[in-house]
């Protein structure tokens, strides 16, 4: 079975193939990763996430009571009547990613990237370790403000802003509503969580297309060259054909002849003459 063309072709140039294969996996390197102070760092983006947890609460908590002393109801008069704090912690949850609290924290921390950096907030419904892709108790005023950035401490800086944001946006609409003390929302935060790494992209990905697209580039490369190399040989050996039959080959059809010097037309016709006048001589008897 005969060898393919272009499979003969890459192989005369299997020397640049080689150095192309070399190039492709330095660039692929360099692709991936980086060389910063000496050592060797990936160029995947990283992202950490940090959450302050906030406990949604008010002065009647009874939280630390073990039961409820009975109150004195005046005739004609409703008993108060306790708002449901986990639901107002899923409101909270909008109003943190909300764009007035963002525009206090670009303010304190600078300008978010949109790629890599947001404020979010989660209800938590489960234990401090817990997942939220898989809830627990939908009944906890437990409020999570999470920030998110490609280096933990500007995850935490983002998260902590947040919250210091959305504290004093609550008191702020508390006053501004001139609620009573005794009726209003409390804050407290329980933990400022440190931040921990979240998905990174793939590194593999840059890597393989990068030494993949170089090194097809030197094939191509390598295609070309034994193009031109194959064009040059068949001209040449035209070009000895033609020698080989003694000149050159008439011309093709709508392209003129090639001028005829004069003086081998002169000559010519000398000769001419010289053989008429030979043959028209005396003839001896």
């Amino acid at each position: 079975m005969e060898t393919p063309k272009y499979l003969q072709t890459l192989w005369s140039y299997k020397w640049l193939l080689a150095f192309g294969l070399i190039v492709a996996i330095v660039a692929a390197f360099f692709a991936g990763f980086s060389i910063t102070n000496g050592q060797v760092e990936s160029r995947a983006v990283k992202t950490f996430s940090a959450g302050t947890t906030v406990l949604v609460t008010s002065p009647a908590d009874t939280l630390y009571q073990a039961q409820v002393p009975g109150q004195p109801v005046d005739p004609g008069v409703t008993p108060p009547q306790a708002l449901d704090l986990a639901g107002a912690a899923q409101i909270y949850a909008y109003i943190v990613a909300g764009q007035t609290i963002e525009d206090q924290v670009v303010a304190e921390v600078g300008p978010l990237d949109e790629d890599t950096e947001s404020i979010t907030a989660i209800r938590r419904t489960t234990q401090p370790a817990g997942d939220e892709r898989f809830p627990g108790s939908l009944k906890l005023p437990l409020l999570e403000v999470v920030g998110t950035a490609p280096t933990e401490q500007r995850a935490e800086d983002i998260s902590a802003a947040a919250t210091d944001a959305f504290l004093a946006y609550v008191v702020a609409e508390q006053e501004a509503k001139q609620i009573a003390p005794e009726n209003r929302v409390e804050l407290e935060v329980l933990a400022r969580g440190a931040a921990v790494e979240g998905d990174t992209s793939n590194p593999a990905i840059p890597i393989v297309i990068t030494g993949v697209a170089v090194f097809l580039g030197f094939v191509a490369l390598a295609l070309i060259l034994g193009g031109i190399r194959s064009g040059r040989e068949k001209r040449r050996t035209r070009s000895r054909r033609r020698t080989r039959d003694g000149g050159a080959s008439p011309a093709p059809d709508g392209m003129a002849d090639e001028p005829t010097d004069p003086e081998d037309t002169a000559d010519a016709g000398d000769a001419e003459r010289e053989l008429i006048g030979a043959g028209t001589g005396p003839r001896a008897d």
